[in-house]
């Protein structure tokens, strides 16, 4: 009787923690949603400054070999 009840109650249990982590898992998704377009929106002024910047290295490329001499 005690091995039938241990037994239901570890069924249930794993149940409900199937249950905990998928709705856990869809509160994670709807919020990483929500954040992308900030996230998107960062990531192109990011990419813009890191252009800019090797384009900047290459235009003056003579003024930084003589600045920063290897």
């Amino acid at each position: 009787m005690a091995f039938g009840i241990a037994a239901l109650m570890i069924v249930i249990l794993m149940f409900v923690l199937a249950l905990v982590v998928g709705a856990a898992q869809q509160r994670t998704v709807d919020a990483l949603k929500a954040g992308a377009p900030t996230v998107k929106r960062w990531g192109g002024r990011v990419l813009v400054i890191v252009g800019v910047w090797f384009i900047t290295l290459g235009v003056f490329s003579d003024f930084f070999a003589d600045v920063f001499p290897v």
